[in-house]
């Protein structure tokens, strides 16, 4: 039978609903859809929800806010990278008072694309895309709009998304109709949800509560049978395959495949959490990525899947002692530029710290990435032959761009 869903009972009855859970939110909300602030605040109670509202209208406050220029502004992928910064705000503003419980802490994230009032491009898209993040959860729901609708039209549309969205959030196991479909000018909506085990759960709130000093924590192994992770002291020497691998692709495994030829051993496939220059990689995110390894699981070279919230490679070594990292010629150009250096570290004393904790470097040329002759290249770093690796220029940016016009 199917399940008959609960009629809205107005909106204002929804925000006071939501003004009576006990989640807190702060949101980031641009290119539409502003006008469910006012709501969520106008009918008083909003600072029990109401941590704090974020509008980065402009790109240069969007790129500020999520650490990079986005592929696309409106998008469900800009969508979860603002709350994830969101999120990590709630936590932040939430560590100042020492009284809010984290798990009841949540990060907005809205990004849309609405109408013009002036002329429009011919067959440009109407789209809202609405994420949140949790401590185990990330979700995203972006709704596609007919053309036909006027701006105010679609401005009150969104507005009224973004509330029902954030009262499911708050209500996960009532089931009630959309505000929305009484407006009848939406074609599509899509949902997507990622919940995280207590492991990763974890692993994710110490990457947000201080990315500079709390990275070396134990990794958690992928266990591709029961999807569980598992907190693992690494006690043997490996090789290791880091990286975002969003997605991972061909060339990454024809790097671990020469790899573990040449050193005779599986390669393990290493992801952070963490990273140096954006937010933190969300549940959606991360199990997508998962995936994109699996999808190669009966390689025979193929090793252990790890999650750490380790960015950089001076936490790695410390993690994964006596290992070799397989990398690409841009990731050494990194490897020893002073800007992903730890407080108080030069060059010389990150060569001391990999000596000490053993780590050497297979190095891969990359196209568009080649070596500079000029560069003194550090005795642990072995750079493998164009005779024995050629790089077609595949890579995982190359890829997201060519899939530009389907990416949600």
């Amino acid at each position: 039978m199917t399940e008959q869903l609960e009629k809205g009972s107005g909106l204002t009855d929804t925000i006071r609903e939501i003004h009576e859970s006990p989640y807190m939110a702060v949101l980031a909300i641009t290119g539409g859809g502003t006008g469910s602030i006012g709501e969520l605040l106008r009918h008083g109670r909003g600072s029990n929800t109401v941590l704090e509202v974020m509008v980065p209208y402009s790109k240069e406050s969007l790129q500020d806010l999520i650490g990079k220029e986005p592929l696309r502004y409106a998008s469900g992928v800009t969508a979860k990278e603002m709350a994830m910064a969101a999120y990590r705000r709630a936590l932040y503003l939430s560590s100042k008072t020492g009284d809010i419980r984290q798990d009841i802490l949540i990060g907005i994230g809205v990004t849309c694309k609405l109408a013009k009032n002036g002329k429009e491009r011919e067959g440009r898209s109407h789209e809202i895309h609405f994420a949140s993040q949790s401590h185990d959860k990330t979700t995203l729901s972006s709704l596609f709009l007919i053309g036909e609708g006027s701006r105010e039209k679609q401005e009150k549309v969104a507005s009224q998304f973004i509330i029902d969205k954030l009262s499911s959030i708050c209500y996960p196991d009532k089931k009630r109709e959309l505000h929305v479909m009484e407006e009848r000018i939406f074609k599509d909506l899509v949902e997507n949800e990622a919940k995280a085990d207590p492991s990763v759960a974890w692993l994710l709130s110490r990457t947000l509560e201080d990315i500079n000093s709390k990275r070396n924590i134990q990794p958690l192994k992928v266990d591709i049978v029961t999807n569980r992770n598992i907190p693992e002291k690494i006690s043997r020497p490996g090789i290791i395959l880091s990286g975002s691998f969003n997605p991972c692709h061909k060339n990454h495994i024809e790097m671990a495949r020469i790899a573990a030829g040449k050193y005779r051993g599986a390669v393990d496939f290493e992801i952070s959490l963490a990273n140096v220059d954006k937010p933190p990689i969300d549940y959606i995110s991360l199990k997508e990525r998962i995936d994109s390894i699996l999808k190669y699981r009966d390689e025979e070279f193929m090793g252990n899947i790890y999650l750490t919230n380790s960015p950089l490679f001076a936490d790695k070594a410390m993690l994964f002692p006596g290992s070799v990292f397989i990398i690409g010629t841009d990731t050494l150009h990194r490897l020893f530029n002073e800007k992903y250096y730890r407080k108080g570290e030069d060059r010389q004393s990150l060569l001391e710290h990999f000596e000490k904790y053993d780590v050497r470097f297979m190095v891969f040329r990359r196209k568009g990435a080649e070596t500079d002759i000029e560069m003194d290249i550090p005795g642990i770093c072995d750079i493998i032959s164009p005779k024995i690796y050629d790089d077609d220029g595949t890579s995982s940016s190359m890829i997201r761009e060519q899939h530009k016009g389907r990416i949600i």
